[in-house]
C-alpha cells in the first residue's frame, strides 16, 4: 500500500496511529501543503515511475483549496506512473470535506467524505478501501476489454496478440502499456492470498514448536520461513528485501545483517534493517535489584550497532551505494525477538534502560507484533480482493 495524504494537521503520528489498520506506518507520506506534494509528484512517483494506491487531501491545506490539487492531478493528461502502467489523470482521489459542506460542488473526485476529526479517522477506512477496490476492478476490466484475459493470478497475453486491440480506449492503462503489453507486477495481483493464510498457520505451529524446544541455532529456520514466504516480511509496507547482504569493510572483513528492507514509501525511512533472533528469549533479568537488559539482549543490540555504524559511516558509501542501488539517508534498526506478554510486563524497565543506553530508536519487535502486522495484512487482502 503506497498512500499520500496532504493535510496541514501537525499530527503525523497520531494520524497513522488513527489509519494503522488500513496502512502501516511506512505505507502513508503525510505532506502539509499542496506545493510540496505537487513536488512528490513530480520529483518522486513521476520522475521515478513509482506506484501509488491512493492520494487522500482536505478542502483547505494552508488557505489553498484542494481544488488546486484535483486540477494538477485530473488535467494531467500526458504522463504516467508507477512503470508507465498507469496514467496520471486516473490516480484514486479523495477528498475530506468540513461537514455540512455540499458534497455536490466538489467534482471530479472518487469520494468526498466529512471530516470527523483526527480522532475518528479510522472510521473512514472501509470508504478509503471502497475506493481503491473500485480503482482496481477497473484495471481488471480494462486488460479484460483489450483481450487480456486475467484468470487465477495469472494474465494471459496470447489473445491480445491473435488482433491488434491496442487501439481500444482505455482511461487507467497507459498507451505505453497498450504498445508494450507485460505483465502488472503488484502484489494485490501476485500474492496468493491462499499461500499468505498458510504462512500465518505454519508461522503460528513454529511459535508454538518453539516456545518448547528452543535449539540453539533455530534462528536459521525463521530464516528458511521467511525466505520462503517473502510477503510475511514485505507484506504491502515494502517494496523489496535483501537477504544477509555483505557489508564489506575490506577484502576480508564484512557485517552481514538478517534483512534488510526497502520501505514503499516514506521520507522517514530509506531502508530498515531486521535482525533476527529467537522467539523464546527474554528481555530482562529476573532480579528485581537495579533490573537489567539480559547478556543475550545486550549483544544483540551490539550487534545493530555495528551495523549502524557500518551504513551511517561515509567511509562505506560506495559499498552501500553498490549493494542497494543507492546510499539511503534515514535507517531504522529492528530486532526480531521475544514475546509480547513478556516485553509488557517488562515495558517500564525495559524502556528505562535502553533510554538510558541511548538505544531507545532501536525498535524491539516481538514475534506477536510480526504476526499482528500479518493478519492485519491478510485482512486488508481480504477487503481488497478483486480476483
Amino acid at each position: 500500500m503506497r498512500v499520500l495524504l496532504i493535510t496541514d494537521i501537525q499530527d503525523n503520528n497520531r494520524i497513522k496511529l488513527q489509519l494503522r489498520d488500513f496502512c502501516e506506518p511506512t505505507s502513508i507520506l503525510i505532506l502539509n501543503s499542496i506545493e510540496s506534494a505537487q513536488d512528490f509528484i513530480n520529483e518522486h512517483v513521476v520522475k521515478f515511475q513509482l506506484p501509488l494506491d491512493l492520494i487522500i487531501i482536505y478542502s483547505t491545506v494552508n488557505k489553498r483549496n484542494a481544488n488546486d490539487f484535483r486540477n494538477f492531478i485530473r488535467n494531467d493528461y500526458q504522463r504516467t506512473y508507477s512503470k508507465r502502467d498507469f496514467n496520471i489523470n486516473e490516480i484514486p482521489l479523495v477528498l475530506i470535506v468540513e461537514n455540512g459542506m455540499n458534497k455536490s460542488a466538489f467534482l471530479k473526485y472518487d469520494l468526498v467524505i466529512d471530516d470527523n476529526g483526527v480522532e475518528n479517522l479510522n472510521l473512514l477506512s472501509k470508504s478509503f478501501n471502497r475506493v481503491i477496490k473500485n480503482w482496481r476492478k477497473r484495471v481488471l476490466d480494462e486488460l479484460y476489454n483489450l483481450g487480456i484475459i486475467f484468470n487465477s493470478g495469472v494474465i494471459d497475453y496470447s489473445f491480445f496478440f491473435k488482433r491488434n486491440n491496442s487501439f481500444r480506449s482505455t482511461r487507467i492503462l497507459s498507451q505505453n502499456f497498450k504498445m508494450f503489453p507485460r505483465k502488472l507486477n503488484y502484489y494485490w495481483l501476485d500474492y496468493d492470498k491462499r499461500q499468505i493464510e498458510k504462512s500465518i498457520d505454519d508461522f503460528t505451529k513454529m511459535l508454538k514448536r518453539s516456545e518448547t524446544i528452543g535449539k540453539k541455532g533455530e534462528e536459521k529456520l525463521y530464516h528458511k520461513f521467511f525466505n520462503k514466504n517473502h510477503p510475511f516480511l514485505l507484506r504491502d509496507a515494502y517494496s523489496r528485501h535483501w537477504y544477509e547482504p555483505r557489508l564489506y569493510k575490506n577484502s576480508t572483513e564484512f557485517e552481514e545483517p538478517d534483512y534488510t528492507l526497502k520501505p514503499n514509501i516514506t521520507f522517514e525511512t530509506d531502508l530498515s534493517v531486521f535482525e533476527v533472533k529467537l522467539p523464546n528469549e527474554t528481555f530482562l533479568t529476573q532480579s528485581k535489584f537495579h533490573t537489567s537488559p539480559k547478556s543475550k539482549l545486550m549483544r544483540h543490540i551490539f550487534q545493530v550497532n555495528d551495523y549502524k555504524d557500518y551504513l551511517e559511516s561515509d567511509q562505506y558509501q560506495s559499498e552501500i551505494n553498490k549493494i542497494f542501488g543507492y546510499v539511503p539517508k534515514t535507517i531504522d534498526y529492528n530486532i526480531l525477538i521475544g514475546r509480547k506478554k513478556d516485553k509488557e510486563e517488562n515495558i517500564y524497565h525495559l524502556t528505562k534502560r535502553m533510554k538510558q543506553m541511548g538505544q531507545d530508536k532501536l525498535n524491539l519487535m516481538t514475534y506477536d507484533d510480526l504476526l499482528d502486522y500479518q493478519l492485519k495484512f491478510f485482512h486488508r487482502m481480504e477487503l481488497l480482493n478483486v480476483k
